[in-house]
């Protein structure tokens, strides 16, 4: 783990300097720069994503649908603010929603079984953790969690079935209006399209 996230540092800073240079040199127009500045960081988000997800199933299995069927990385990283809009600077956060489609009350189906609920909690932390942790060349991204539902108090990672409900009936208006710019930056194409209808 160690070692990836070193080698996502090392990626991060080389493209970004690449970035860099051909808008120092008039190559880019300021425009372009923060669509790439932004490619960037969805290219490090789905493999964070990834590798987050394979530790965590070496662990403790996959998440089970409500038929018991395994979860197919059924978990999106929706991008609000900056990265949502395609945006990026040089120095933006990532302000981040985690939402998951597995079955609520089911366990894992590994050697060390956990709720579905706790796996995509673990998840999202694992990931965090990966982001902004300080190694040898400095963290990833500053990553700001307080748009999910409920702010700072609210769930790290919700169901698109509470995610939906909250949107509906208990979120304020600059939510609603945060959602404008919100787009899936990272996870499973099919519950993409399912957040996105």
């Amino acid at each position: 783990l160690e070692g990836h996230m070193e080698a996502l540092r090392y990626f991060k800073q080389a493209h970004v300097l690449r970035v860099a240079a051909c808008e120092v040199s008039g190559r880019l127009p300021l425009m372009k720069v923060s669509d790439y500045l932004t490619w960037i960081a969805e290219v490090i988000l789905d493999h964070v994503f990834e590798l987050a997800w394979h530790n965590l199933v070496e662990k403790h299995g996959r998440p089970l649908r409500e038929d018991g069927q395994p979860c197919d990385r059924d978990f999106i990283v929706l991008g609000y603010g900056k990265v949502g809009g395609i945006e990026m600077g040089y120095s933006s956060d990532l302000d981040l929603v985690f939402i998951h489609d597995a079955a609520a009350n089911v366990m894992t189906d590994g050697g060390r079984p956990v709720d579905n609920s706790v796996f995509f909690t673990r998840l999202g932390q694992r990931m965090i953790h990966i982001l902004t942790t300080q190694t040898r060349l400095g963290d990833l991204y500053e990553v700001d969690m307080r748009l999910r539902p409920s702010g700072q108090s609210g769930l790290l990672v919700s169901s698109l079935k509470s995610f939906t409900e909250y949107q509906l009936s208990s979120a304020w208006l600059w939510e609603h209006q945060a959602l404008v710019r919100a787009r899936v930056v990272a996870g499973d194409s099919k519950l993409a399209a399912r957040f996105e209808a």
